[in-house]
């Protein structure tokens, strides 16, 4: 029997099997290493977007509290925000007016003016001291009168002026803290939606990792085929060759005559 053919047709199908599973292994342990990483990096992207959320939180929930608070003032008609100024302005009495510090003190000293001037002319009791007299009173009551009401007025207007104020002021910082709560929810979605996109692209690659890591485990146990069924082949001729010898089954390839 040819041993030394037979060996090395032996050997090199061993080499084929094992080179064929080699191969196989090593393409399905490098695409796993592959998705490994991609899977790290999968991970990584996750806890970016998880601590850039808790970063827009407290604005998100500022927002939403403002929002809330805002809806809740302006839904009701008559309440809230949307209370009417309700107050009407009242011009003052001349009653009022004459009441008013400074008017009886400015009185009497116009008068006492007057008198004097007229004693001092000798005319104290005369028509004309007492038509002096009520012409200066007439006079400081008028302008007395005037400056009430237009202190009246001024005030009045001051009060509408502080109510609206008030309201706008309201309203201004809740719409700030809810706008500013708009802001982050938009950055926050940005910010899911860019994450989001390339965690889907490390899905979509993590897939065709094992795709390729099988097409190269297939091809490297096809690959093995050739040479295994050729190793295979040369076997079976070598063994066709021995059983077909001119030497008889008392002649083996090593020579001698078996004497019993």
């Amino acid at each position: 029997m040819p041993f030394g053919g037979l060996l090395t047709a032996g050997i090199g199908a061993a080499g084929s099997i094992f080179g064929g599973l080699f191969g196989a292994n090593a393409s399905s342990k490098a695409s796993q290493q592959y998705i490994d990483a991609l899977k790290q990096a999968q991970g990584s992207l996750t806890d970016t977007e998880n601590k850039g959320l808790a970063n827009f939180q407290p604005y998100l929930s500022a927002g939403s509290g403002a929002t809330g608070m805002l809806s809740d003032m302006l839904k009701t008609p008559g309440q809230g925000l949307l209370t009417p100024w309700t107050n009407t302005f009242q011009a003052p009495t001349a009653e009022q007016a004459a009441q008013t510090p400074g008017y009886q003190f400015q009185l009497e000293q116009g008068n006492n003016a007057i008198q004097n001037s007229a004693a001092a002319r000798g005319g104290l009791l005369s028509g004309g001291t007492l038509a002096d007299m009520n012409k200066f009173s007439q006079g400081l009551a008028s302008e007395n009168y005037q400056n009430t009401f237009s202190n009246s007025l001024t005030q009045y207007q001051n009060a509408y002026q502080s109510f609206l104020n008030n309201q706008n002021n309201t309203y201004s910082r809740l719409m700030g803290l809810s706008n500013n709560g708009l802001s982050a929810s938009n950055s926050a979605g940005n910010l899911i939606s860019g994450i989001g996109g390339d965690i889907a692209s490390l899905y979509g690659q993590q897939g065709a990792a094992r795709a390729q890591g099988t097409i190269g485990s297939a091809n490297s146990l096809v690959g093995m085929i050739p040479g295994l069924t050729g190793n295979l082949s040369d076997i079976l001729n070598i063994l066709k060759g021995n059983g077909g010898g001119s030497g008889g089954p008392g002649n083996g390839d090593f020579g001698g005559e078996v004497t019993h």
